[in-house]
């Protein structure tokens, strides 16, 4: 045994090993690390752990029968013993294995004092979007969520004095580490709602609900809180706090201090938290800031702008507000969305900059200020700036909502996919009753192929919020992007009945009706753009001409833009090439002044008419961008049918004429179609195919197949309507 003993230890066999098991530590340490912040499946590291592990004894055989020399690497048997250079490789071992373990230290050093404080840049979006994982696991931080207080007193005047209460203890709390708190817009929703506690935290996801109630007498006020766990029903704490009415705000901020300090002992064990809460001392101002946040939350285009009026009165009444110049600023972001009208961008630019840097000079460390400027970078396209101060705000306040929603649309536009989904998921898992949450994470959901979950959530909607017109969009979005054309044609007709002012509907309803076939139906339904690929479709071409110079004498959008350059492609060998040239230099001009970095995003059919026309500017950019996405949404799986079809038109258009047909095949087996893909001007690039006419015939069947769905919902809809005779 001691023979054997020294032979090993001659040959570096526990060198060798040593070196080995300190380098494949050192590389899971650093993989877990990096595997963790890019949003790697866990079978991903496992692999790897299996690999280091079935390669250590591969490893030690190897020492033992093999030899380092300075002729390179020799069986053992074939050295001369006396030429044998072990000791010399030994030495070098050990100092390898220093070497590493030198590396270890300084891997350690930086993960402890410099990653966790880095809050810019894509490598802290990812550390954030793994903690968002781990924190929506089951096992998560105790959770919690404030209800109103009720106002008992005998004049029922105390309403916003009550709800300032609570509001102040749920920023508090919301700003508390280890603490999961519902957001303000899931929890308030309960307001003056005769609910069963165990009900509202089924609903709202938490273990505790703080309620209480305030009663005005004279000139003192007594506020009564308690702490109820959910399971049971049972109270886990209550106080009850007596002040004189001599400042209103002062009263609120003590009781809020005191309420919150009892809560850190029975939720927390004492964990440390940060108190900082931005007030005014005008009561008009509060209570318009109050009213505002109430009907921001609605989030249809008449409460948003209600709302930005009721910000604008508490900015007059107390200038130096804060929180209301924020609210103000989103406000004004929201309503330039394409649901509300697309309010322009100068325009919103002129109200929002000022205001947050007016709201930053007064609190600089107001995460709402630092969030809002996050999400106005986003809709600006400056992404990582937009990821810097979302990932600031996420500190500050860790049980902020929308900021985990935007900063997951950073992730989206950088292909982290997996990271987009978990900021969702988290956010929804903070405020389940958001509207803009619960739209955007059902979208994801179906996107990544889990129906049964977006419609889980989406049926959540209309039941918290029935017939609100972001359920009908999240609902019809669901069925659009998988196909489901008829169903969707039916329920935005429920939408437009509900909602006719909302333009963003017509023009959805018009393209569906387009996209299954149904042009008569499509050119007048109300949308200039559908009107004018339903005439060409029809080969009606002097008055797609006509609706086309229509709306060229409106103010030109990018829709517009879009119809003219199919318009133009589709009449181009009649035409000549000019026409396409100018509508493609006006579009790039538009692009150009709303600051879109269209040469940084994947556009197969802009990248088309470029070729066309032969302009080689931004291609090569582009085509790597589709070539990226690809790459990713395949790698995740993000790929519902509407997006699985860009798939379809890059390949075509990187000359991948094969796999071209094979994604064609697998888009419609998908359950896509589209009414005009005969038409389409990349697809037909390989028009010449065997397979082409067996694509057609398919996609004809399909596009009747969602014409019949649709008939026969119409059909329906008459049978059971009130005015048909029995």
């Amino acid at each position: 045994m001691g023979k054997l003993f020294d032979e090993l230890k001659r040959r570096n066999v526990f060198r060798v090993g040593i070196a080995y098991l300190v380098t494949a530590w050192f590389l899971l340490q650093v993989a877990d690390v990096v595997l963790g912040n890019i949003g790697t499946p866990d079978w991903v590291f496992k692999v790897i752990l299996l690999a280091l592990g079935i390669g250590f004894p591969v490893v030690l055989v190897f020492a033992w029968a093999f030899e380092l020399t300075p002729e390179g690497i020799k069986k053992e048997s074939e050295v001369d013993r006396s030429q044998s250079v072990t000791r010399r490789t030994g030495k070098k071992l050990e100092h390898f294995t220093i070497a590493v373990l030198s590396l270890v230290v300084v891997f350690f050093v930086m993960r402890e004092y410099v990653f966790p404080h880095g809050e810019h840049g894509a490598e802290a979006a990812d550390h954030a979007a793994a903690d968002t994982a781990a924190e929506t696991a089951e096992e998560g931080p105790v959770s919690i969520a404030v209800l109103p207080f009720e106002d008992f007193s005998e004049g029922g005047d105390q309403a916003y004095f009550s709800h300032g209460i609570a509001e102040e203890v749920l920023n508090l709390l919301a700003k508390t580490h280890g603490l999961k708190v519902a957001a303000r817009t899931s929890s308030f929703a309960f307001a003056g709602a005769d609910h069963d506690i165990r009900e509202i935290g089924e609903k709202l996801d938490v273990e505790t609900v703080l309620e209480g109630s305030v009663r005005k007498s004279g000139n003192t006020v007594r506020v009564t809180a308690q702490l109820i766990n959910i399971d049971d029903g049972y109270h886990l704490w209550s106080e009850t706090y007596d002040r004189n009415l001599d400042d209103i705000f002062k009263i609120q901020d003590d009781i809020a201090s005191s309420i919150l300090s009892s809560l850190k002992v029975h939720l927390l064990g004492e964990a440390e938290h940060t108190v900082a809460a931005e007030r005014t001392e005008n009561m008009d101002a509060y209570s318009d800031y109050l009213i505002g946040k109430e009907r921001l939350a609605l989030a249809t285009q008449d409460d948003v702008q209600a709302a930005r009026a009721k910000f604008e009165q508490s900015i007059a009444a107390d200038p130096d507000y804060a929180p209301a110049r924020v609210a103000l600023a989103q406000a004004w972001l929201m309503l330039e969305r394409e649901e509300f009208g697309s309010v322009d961008h100068k325009e919103v630019d002129a109200v929002v900059a000022p205001q947050l840097e007016k709201a930053l000079q007064l609190a600089p460390n107001l995460p709402e200020a630092i969030a809002v400027r996050g999400l106005h970078h986003l809709q600006r396209y400056r992404y990582d700036e937009a990821r810097d101060d979302l990932n600031r705000a996420i500190h500050l306040k860790p049980n902020y909502a929308l900021a985990y929603l935007w900063r997951s649309e950073t992730h989206y536009e950088q292909e982290r996919f997996v990271a987009m989904l978990a900021d969702k998921e988290k956010a929804y898992s903070l405020d389940p009753m958001s509207l803009e949450i619960s739209a955007q994470l059902a979208f994801d959901y179906g996107s990544f192929w889990r129906p049964r979950d977006a419609d889980r959530v989406i049926a959540r909607m209309f039941e918290l919020h029935p017939g609100h017109p972001r359920a009908y969009r999240a609902l019809a979005a669901n069925l659009s992007n998988h196909g489901h054309y008829g169903e969707a044609a039916l329920v935005l007709e429920e939408a437009m009945a509900a909602h006719p002012d909302i333009e963003y509907f017509r023009g959805w309803h018009a393209w569906t009706l387009f996209t299954m076939g149904l042009y008569e139906r499509a050119e007048t339904a109300g949308d200039d753009n559908v009107a004018v690929w339903a005439l060409l479709a029809q080969n009606r071409l002097e008055e797609a001409r006509e609706m086309l110079e229509k709306g060229a004498q409106k103010k030109p959008d990018e829709y517009w833009f879009g119809t003219a350059r199919t318009y133009y492609q589709y009449l181009r060998k009649e035409l000549g090439i000019e026409p396409l040239k100018a509508a493609v230099a006006g579009n790039l001009e538009w692009l150009e002044e709303t600051g879109v970095p269209w040469q940084e995003q994947c556009r197969p059919y802009l990248i088309y008419d470029l070729e066309t026309i032969g302009e080689d500017n931004g291609l090569d950019a582009m085509m790597e961008e589709c070539r990226k996405t690809t790459e990713e949404r395949l790698k995740a799986g993000y790929l519902c049918p509407c997006s699985f079809f860009n798939l379809v038109l890059f390949a075509t258009l990187d000359g991948r004429t094969d796999d071209a047909v094979k994604r064609a095949m697998e888009w419609l087996e998908n359950g896509d179609s589209f009414s005009w893909l005969s038409a389409d001007p990349i697809l037909n690039e390989w028009s010449d195919r065997p397979e082409w006419e067996q694509i057609m015939v398919l996609n004809a069947e399909q596009v009747n197949r969602q014409q019949d769905i649709y008939l026969a919902g119409l059909d329906a809809r008459a049978d059971t309507s009130p005015a048909s005779p029995p």
